[in-house]
């Protein structure tokens, strides 16, 4: 009671902690379980590489697509059920907003006509960092499986 008369906001503070912590902890647990399919699927014997390679960046994208509807949804429930912020300019509060919000933070693209307030752009500065963090996490797994298939393959003509 005495912490919440000398800063009225501390339970906001820890309410969008805790709910970004979630949402990144599920993305992280997602996209550990992507690419661990994605890693049984190059190791597994049929289909040729550029099958696997197809397929497996096609997994990672999904994950990727899951990820920023996980965001988009935590992003709704802190503006519109936790009262934590709100999103401003070219917001009309469709689900197509919340995802497009999504989509440009996680992606670090900003383009800055939506422009979250409150502790929603707590949600969304994580959201940009752990959208960083899973993109190069896919690049790096993609390239260093790729490495692995080009030294193997290199003078087969039947990749």
């Amino acid at each position: 009671m005495l912490g919440q008369q000398l800063n009225p906001g501390a339970n906001d503070v820890l309410t969008a902690t805790l709910l970004t912590a979630a949402i990144t902890a599920l993305t992280i647990l997602i996209h550990y379980e992507a690419l661990r399919l994605v890693h049984w699927w190059h190791d597994y014997r049929w289909g040729g590489l550029r099958t696997k390679v197809v397929l497996g960046v096609f997994l990672l994208f999904a994950a990727h697509s899951i990820e920023i509807w996980l965001f988009a949804g935590g992003i709704y429930l802190a503006k519109n059920h936790l009262s934590l912020g709100d999103l401003e300019g070219a917001f009309d509060g469709s689900w197509r907003d919340y995802l497009y919000i999504s989509v440009v933070t996680y992606a670090s693209v900003g383009y800055g006509d939506i422009r979250p307030t409150g502790f929603v752009r707590t949600i969304c500065g994580f959201e940009a960092l752990t959208g960083i963090m899973m993109m190069a996490w896919s690049a790096s797994y993609t390239v260093f499986r790729l490495q692995n298939f080009w030294m193997v393959y290199r003078d087969d003509d039947e990749v």
